[in-house]
């Protein structure tokens, strides 16, 4: 699945640094893909260091409150901004 709407720039909530890389999406699970909650977007250095157990991939609850999102997607920037990588629900 992909994403509904593709944000033109991520900056991570935790340390307010551009994501230009990889990081970690929250959103919303629709019929026709996800909805992407650009606001709680964490950069892949504050999941791994920062957000959840350090050294592993952060937990949706985590990154977003309860309710806030359904899946924790693992985006890659590229030149068309992000592209999903894999999803945890």
């Amino acid at each position: 699945m992909d994403l509904l709407t593709r944000p033109a720039e991520l900056a991570c909530r935790a340390c307010g640094e551009q994501i230009t890389d990889a990081g970690y999406l929250p959103a919303i699970e629709r019929e026709a893909g996800y909805e992407p909650q650009a606001d709680e977007a964490v950069c892949d250095d504050c999941g791994f260091n920062e957000v959840g157990m350090t050294g592993c991939a952060p937990e949706l609850d985590d990154v977003v409150e309860p309710d806030g999102a359904d899946v924790l997607l693992y985006v890659r920037w590229t030149d068309d901004g992000p592209t999903v990588v894999s999803a945890k629900e």
